[in-house]
């Protein structure tokens, strides 16, 4: 009987692919400048920035999520691309757009604010949701054969 299992490679580069997500998403041709005007940023602002430092903090929060949707999806038997698009879209909406979208609005930020930020984590649970799905693995547990050795006839006990 084939069971499934983590895929350890699939979920490492399903979160390297996500990487490439945020740079593009943000960048000054897409949604980049009306969220620095948004955030009320400047460029100032980004000089000061470490990068590195969230680089790599979103490499390992990136690896925590497709490990935990790979936990999920191994339990709730996701076997497919489109199961793992699904399942990813209803784990963004569920415990993430609600939630922020909520807490942004006791901050006081602009749901535009949380509609740009928040679809960035949907391309990338998307994404992981997909490869996660495609890319499985499957552990084999044997089965035992009961049919040698059993008595063929019928007993019957009564009480």
């Amino acid at each position: 009987m084939k069971i499934l299992k983590i895929n350890h490679a699939a979920v490492w580069v399903a979160s390297l692919v996500v990487q490439f997500v945020p740079p593009v998403w943000y960048d000054t041709v897409f949604f980049g400048i009306r969220w620095a005007e948004l955030n009320g940023l400047s460029e100032a602002d980004f000089a000061q920035y470490n990068m590195a430092a969230g680089l790599i903090s979103n490499l390992v929060c990136c690896v925590a999520a497709a490990y935990t949707m790979a936990f999920l999806f191994v339990r709730l038997k996701v076997d497919t691309g489109l199961k793992g698009l699904q399942y990813a879209l209803l784990i963004w909406v569920g415990f993430i757009f609600l939630e922020m979208t909520t807490q942004n609005m006791f901050s006081l930020r602009s749901f535009e604010l949380t509609v740009i930020d928040q679809s960035v984590v949907l391309i990338k649970y998307e994404i992981v949701g997909i490869i996660l799905g495609l890319w499985k693995k499957y552990k084999t547990v044997g089965t035992a054969n009961f049919s040698e050795g059993l008595p063929t006839e019928t007993i019957i006990v009564n009480n």
